[in-house]
């Protein structure tokens, strides 16, 4: 039986064998694509002045003819070289594009990408973000933004991040890997911090009782942040088959928030107590508290997710923007609790404006950044 499927099994591709392995001479073949590929290397640490060295990767068919090469350097240098070298003197984001053009196929291709130049005297209020994989370190000053990714990582699916200011370390919750991992603010020492757990993405610290808190597929957990035992945690809510997202606490009157994934804003008591459905029908993925004010998110339609504001107690609802592409998964607040900020994931921004929904603006972007946790660390 096995020799006579195999017969049957080459009799049934001969035929496509003989029309497609096996071409006549001269039978039309396209010419291969010109590809441009470069890879750099940054002098001094990346700080400025800093000497970028380009090596030109490019892969160009002979048919296509002679290649010619243009870099634009993002500072308004250029140069034809095939692999140059171009010093930055000041710190920033610049965008460096190469184009191919070839003298026979009449191609042109290009390709850009961001080189960070960084600031060693740059000061001002750390500010962090997760894309899901990699976790990236920056600045709140008044410069641009600039970000760079932390020597930490993959991560399976990272969603959100805390910062503990008194201790100075960094949480990172892994959803797939069901794990909350810790490191310091620079990436180094990451440890697991959390393990075996059910989900967990949004997370906060109440600096009273030196805990931190999280949400999980069906309620809210929280462990001791003293206490180095991986498996030491304690369920706070339980039986929340709607998905808890976004935790967030309120120090000065005791309390916890979160929003369900599919439907409601809930508070509960620090201390265990008064567990309340406080906006109905409410799906989203955040809640912040700043002063007197709830900050939360809610899905309305695809690609129209909503940020909004309320009392404490969910009463006097504001919309503070529409329109945000994903359901937001981290709202953050500068330590002066003068602005807030949330991630447009689709677009790669970072949004931010004043606590009443005025003055909005694209605070960063970067294609394909996805920001999602952003947390602020203390003044420098």
């Amino acid at each position: 039986m096995k020799m006579k499927f195999l017969n049957k099994i080459v009799f049934l591709l001969l035929p496509g064998f003989l029309l497609f392995g096996c071409k006549k001479p001269g039978y039309p073949v396209p010419p291969a694509s010109t590809v441009p590929l470069y890879s750099y290397t940054i002098s001094n640490d990346g700080f400025a002045p800093a000497t970028v060295t380009f090596t030109n990767e490019s892969i160009v068919p002979e048919p296509a003819g002679i290649p010619s090469y243009y870099w634009n350097f993002g500072d308004g240098a250029s140069s034809t070289t095939v692999s140059p070298e171009h010093q930055y003197s000041t710190a920033g984001v610049y965008t460096v594009k190469l184009v191919i053009t070839m003298s026979l196929s009449l191609e042109i291709k290009e390709l850009s990408k961001d080189i960070v130049i960084k600031n060693l005297n740059a000061s001002g209020t750390p500010v962090f973000f997760t894309n899901g994989k990699s976790v990236y370190s920056g600045l709140l000053n008044s410069d641009a933004p600039i970000f760079t990714a932390l020597p930490i990582g993959p991560f399976s699916d990272s969603y959100d991040l805390a910062y503990d200011t008194v201790h100075a370390k960094l949480y990172i919750s892994d959803f797939d890997a069901n794990t909350i991992f810790q490191c310091d603010p620079d990436g180094n020492n990451l440890i697991e911090f959390r393990t075996g757990l059910l989900g967990p993405d949004g997370m906060e610290i109440d600096y009273a009782a030196n805990m931190l808190y999280w949400d999980t597929d069906n309620g809210i957990q929280r462990a001791d942040i003293s206490s180095s035992d991986v498996n030491q945690k304690e369920d706070f809510v339980t039986g929340q088959a709607n998905d808890p997202e976004g935790v967030s606490i309120d120090p000065v009157n005791g309390k916890l928030y979160w929003a369900n994934y599919n439907g409601g804003v809930w508070m509960k008591n620090l201390d265990g107590s008064g567990e309340t459905l406080i906006i109905p029908d409410v799906e989203g993925g955040s809640t912040l508290v700043i002063g007197n004010r709830l900050y939360f998110d809610q899905w309305v339609a695809t690609g129209d997710i909503h940020l909004k504001s309320s009392n404490l107690d969910g009463s006097g609802i504001s919309t503070i923007t529409t329109g945000i592409s994903k359901v937001v998964f981290g709202i953050g607040t500068d330590p002066d609790g003068s602005k807030v900020y949330w991630g447009d994931r689709t677009g790669g921004k970072i949004m931010r404006s004043n606590l009443d929904g005025s003055s909005i603006e694209t605070w960063y972007v970067s294609s394909g950044s996805s920001p999602r946790g952003i947390v602020f660390g203390k003044k420098k």
